[in-house]
């Protein structure tokens, strides 16, 4: 068995990528995130235009949570923050909720017609979805993940995609955290246990070399 992993420009070839896109909506873009936004969302757009000049499909996802997904578990889970009483603290229910503004996609960050798009219940776009069956369908064998936050939706995303057997890819420099510390870790759990992780550029630096490469090979 050949254990030489493969380079990066192979596994994010443009033939058998896509880019998804987790959760870029308000609800999540006007949290203090770690690393600023300021500097994330920027950046993030400038990937996605570039994926989309390449010719990499993207995934855009989101998460709405109807009232029949808010299970005894997860009523436990976020007790306090489903009904709070105080106004202290976020209305995920509501805030989560079909409607709710929070939830279409930010603005600068709406699919384009030629986008999939795929709304999700769960932390994890591969729950109770059809997103695997959607990217078989289209050859792809590489996702590259994006968005907010690090450490739940799109880490849970990354695992997932891991499991479904799709290389998996994830941006440092396109996802942010509530802390630091969790942005790292979980950036380092998926390194070490689910993929890999680089920065929008070496993808770009990848994409932008193999029509290169392709246009050096003798005919």
């Amino acid at each position: 068995m050949d254990n030489q992993r493969a380079s990066l420009a192979s596994l994010v070839a443009q033939g058998h990528t896509a880019v998804l896109v987790v959760d870029m909506q308000p609800l999540f873009t006007a949290m203090p995130l770690v690393p600023a936004l300021d500097g994330v969302l920027p950046r993030l757009q400038r990937f996605l235009a570039a994926a989309r000049d390449s010719g990499v499909p993207r995934v855009f996802i989101r998460i709405v949570m109807p009232e029949d997904r808010w299970t005894a578990v997860w009523q436990d889970q976020f007790a306090g923050r489903v009904r709070p009483d105080d106004g202290s603290a976020v209305n995920l229910k509501d805030a989560l909720a079909p409607g709710s503004p929070v939830t279409p996609f930010a603005p600068g960050f709406e699919p384009e017609p030629d986008d999939l798009t795929i709304v999700k219940e769960r932390y994890s776009a591969f729950v109770g979805t059809e997103l695997a069956t959607e990217l078989r369908s289209r050859g792809i064998r590489t996702v590259v993940l994006v968005g907010l936050t690090t450490d739940v939706c799109v880490g849970s995303t990354a695992r997932d995609a891991f499991h479904h057997e799709f290389h998996t890819v994830t941006l440092s420099d396109c996802t942010a955290e509530q802390t630091l510390a969790r942005h790292e870790s979980g950036l380092a759990t998926l390194a070490a246990n689910f993929g890999r992780v680089c920065t929008s550029e070496e993808v770009l630096a990848a994409w932008q070399a193999r029509p290169a490469l392709a246009a050096a090979q003798p005919s």
